[in-house]
């Protein structure tokens, strides 16, 4: 049996500043895009944004490897401390709690009385982060996504961070009163699981 020709044509030109959207944004008054960023790479506003998404994604990265460590049972919930907000602290806890995370074993072949044996392709045990992803919002709150693996399978996450006003203990004191230090934290405010 053949298989019938198929002709391939290449797409037309897209044209974006065609007849079209020339009127519509001579009708909406609609600026025409620049072709160079609206602010200088060199202000401080640009700056900062680098430096947040920058700091964002180390945050996520960090966060994201100790969450799974705490989903895994390698280390206690204790652990995240400040950098999760309390509702996450408790959607952990209960995840925790019913094993959500658990993986099965393999069970059969290349286990014996005494445990089983190691194997030369042998799975790594917990889930282990994949990807993250940072899309900041502004310089105080970005969207995260990324991927882990666990038991052979690779699933999604997805999460939002934000600056958030923590105090920070060994406040210097004057006088009778001590000066409370506030800075703003990074914290993970919502997570997802997919």
């Amino acid at each position: 049996m053949q298989t019938p020709r198929v002709r391939v044509r290449p797409a037309p030109p897209y044209e974006p500043d065609g007849p079209v959207v020339t009127a519509i944004r001579t009708v909406a008054h609609v600026p025409s895009p620049r072709p160079y960023p609206a602010v200088a790479p060199g202000t401080t506003s640009a700056r900062k944004t680098a430096s947040a998404a920058a700091e964002a994604r180390r945050f996520t990265v960090a966060v994201s490897r100790v969450l799974f460590e705490v989903l895994d049972r390698r280390r206690s919930i204790a652990h995240l401390g400040d950098v999760v907000a309390p509702a996450v602290a408790d959607q952990i806890a209960a995840l925790v709690r019913h094993d959500a995370f658990r993986i099965p074993e393999a069970s059969g072949s290349g286990t014996s009385a005494t445990g089983p044996a190691p194997s030369a392709t042998q799975v790594p045990t917990g889930n282990v982060l994949r990807r993250v992803h940072v899309q900041l919002c502004d310089p105080s709150a970005a969207e995260v996504f990324g991927s882990y693996e666990g038991g052979g399978r690779t699933r999604a996450f997805a999460g939002r961070i934000e600056r958030k006003p923590i105090r920070v203990r060994g406040a210097v004191p004057v006088g009778r009163r001590s000066l409370v230090r506030v800075e703003y934290r990074w914290q993970l405010v919502a997570l997802e699981f997919g």
